[in-house]
C-alpha cells in the first residue's frame, strides 16, 4: 500500500526539544551507502561491495530566542554530540523514525531578512557512527 504524508504530522527533537521549540521549516535526511568496485583479471565483470553508510540531514530553523539554539552552536564550535530523532507521521503505523544518539552540526548559515523577512538558519548535521545503525520493518524505526 502507498501513502502520501505530509509534515503535518512529523515530530522532530533535536537536543531533547521539539520542533515547535526552534519553528522549523524545512527538514531532510540522506541515507546513503557508495558501492566498492574492483576490477578483476581474466573475469568477465568487476567485483562489487557494498561501501560505507552515511546518513546525514538539514533543517532550517525560524526561531532564535529558542533554547536549543545554544544547543547546536555548542555541537558545531566544541565538538559536542547532540541527539536528533523523529518521524514523518505521529499518528500511523506507516511512518518512518529514526533516533540517532550522536550526531554533530557541521554547517550553522544564517540568513538576515529585513522587517519583512523571517531571519532563517540553515543547519547542517551528520551522524558521527552510521555505522550503528539498524532498520526494524515491524516498527519502521531507523536508530543508531
Amino acid at each position: 500500500m502507498t501513502a502520501t504524508v505530509t509534515g503535518e504530522k512529523a515530530r522532530i527533537k533535536i537536543g531533547g526539544k521539539a520542533n515547535s521549540v526552534f519553528a522549523i521549516s524545512d527538514f531532510s535526511i540522506t541515507f546513503d551507502r557508495g558501492t566498492v568496485e574492483q576490477e578483476l583479471v581474466g573475469e568477465t565483470g568487476n567485483y562489487f561491495l557494498q561501501g560505507a553508510l552515511t546518513i546525514d540531514g538539514s533543517l532550517t530553523c525560524c526561531r532564535f530566542g529558542a533554547s536549543g539554539n545554544s544547543d547546536m552552536i555548542d555541537s558545531l564550535i566544541n565538538s559536542s554530540i547532540i541527539t536528533i530523532s523523529g518521524c514523518t507521521n505521529s499518528d500511523a503505523s506507516d511512518k518512518i523514525g529514526w533516533y540517532f544518539p550522536s550526531c554533530q552540526i557541521t554547517g550553522y548559515d544564517i540568513s538576515i531578512g529585513d522587517a519583512s523577512t523571517i531571519t532563517e538558519a540553515s543547519i547542517d548535521f551528520t551522524v558521527l557512527d552510521p555505522y550503528h545503525a539498524t532498520y526494524s520493518d515491524s516498527t519502521g524505526w531507523v536508530t543508531g
